[in-house]
């Protein structure tokens, strides 16, 4: 009888363990344009699944958004930068400040456009520098980051200055089929989690070989696709291809056309258009113009006319995939 309660705990441990490693959790810590508004944050937007914590651009005034949320920085594991207009930077040495000052004890992991490297050289040699552990790669094009759990991909995209949109994905896995294992009544987690791992087996009983693959099936990983400031281009349908989860910036709605294709940004229409080109589950709009105010319907109403399963996140709003 206790070993029946112990399997059943270790298994459904792993089982709940495993869940964890692909769900991912966003909170939208600003959703504001280049101008903040009293309740639009300047952009910025937290990734976190497994123990990663990624942070994808740093507006001015994301450390206060962090408290507010009630999330620690030190919790941060890596910071993508679209781009070094100051809407999207000027938040960054603010923050490496702070973590400096608090015993950060993680690796900073830093990406972003050509030119990255000689920013942050700027950076200390006006603020002296960062004490903490950080590196920094520049990427264009292709995979920039393999994690064994995770990878991240960018593609250049087109505005004014380098400008990356990122896809962060949760590598595929095998999961073990709950109803299978019963049937061989497996008791032990060592061997669970070898058949995890894609091991063949000896049963502890009857001492017959069992194969990983006859109790396992692939489960594929989520997907996350940011898009930030930039020109209607061929990579924004690329890099969102499939993603569980596309969140583009809609500056404006199309009746302000000239104003988006001068600004070099891509209205409400196109980041819906790319969302369903490229098979999206899900879009989020962020990064909408302060002349719209609190009145989200006319940028919900045109997005929803071309891809249904829209949202318009508010600083502070959490959503899970």
């Amino acid at each position: 009888m206790i070993s029946y309660f112990i399997k059943l705990i270790t298994i459904n441990n792993l089982y709940k363990m495993t869940n964890l490693l692909n769900t991912m959790e966003i909170t939208f810590l600003g959703t504001g344009s280049a101008i903040p508004t009293a309740k639009k944050n300047h952009v910025g937007t937290l990734i976190s699944f497994a123990d990663k914590n990624i942070l994808v651009d740093c507006g001015e005034g994301i450390q206060r958004q962090f408290k507010i949320a009630e999330i620690s920085p030190t919790k941060l594991t890596h910071i993508l930068i679209s781009h070094w207009h100051a809407d999207h930077t000027l938040g960054i040495p603010g923050l490496l400040e702070t973590l400096s000052m608090s015993e950060y004890q993680k690796k900073l992991v830093i990406i972003g456009p050509k030119g990255t490297k000689y920013n942050f050289s700027l950076f200390e040699k006006i603020y002296g520098k960062f004490r903490i552990n950080y590196e920094i790669k520049e990427a264009s094009s292709g995979k920039c980051l393999d994690d064994k759990l995770f990878m991240i991909e960018t593609l250049p995209m087109k505005h004014a200055g380098l400008t990356n949109a990122y896809s962060i994905k949760i590598k595929d896995r095998l999961r073990i089929d709950k109803k299978k294992l019963k049937r061989f009544n497996l008791p032990n987690s060592p061997l669970i989690k070898d058949i995890q791992n894609g091991k063949d087996i000896v049963h502890p009983v009857t001492k017959k070989k069992i194969k990983a693959k006859s109790l396992t099936y692939l489960e594929k990983g989520k997907k996350i696709t940011i898009i930030m400031d930039t020109l209607q281009n061929s990579n924004t349908v690329k890099i969102a291809k499939d993603a569980d989860l596309l969140i583009s910036e809609a500056s404006f709605i199309e009746a302000q056309r000239d104003k988006a294709d001068s600004y070099k940004h891509l209205t409400v229409k196109d980041a819906a258009t790319i969302a369903k080109k490229a098979k999206a589950k899900k879009l989020a709009l962020t990064h909408n113009s302060q002349r719209y105010g609190d009145d989200i319907s006319p940028i919900i109403n045109e997005a929803k006319s071309i891809f249904k399963n829209t949202i318009v996140p508010k600083d502070f709003d959490i959503i899970s995939i």
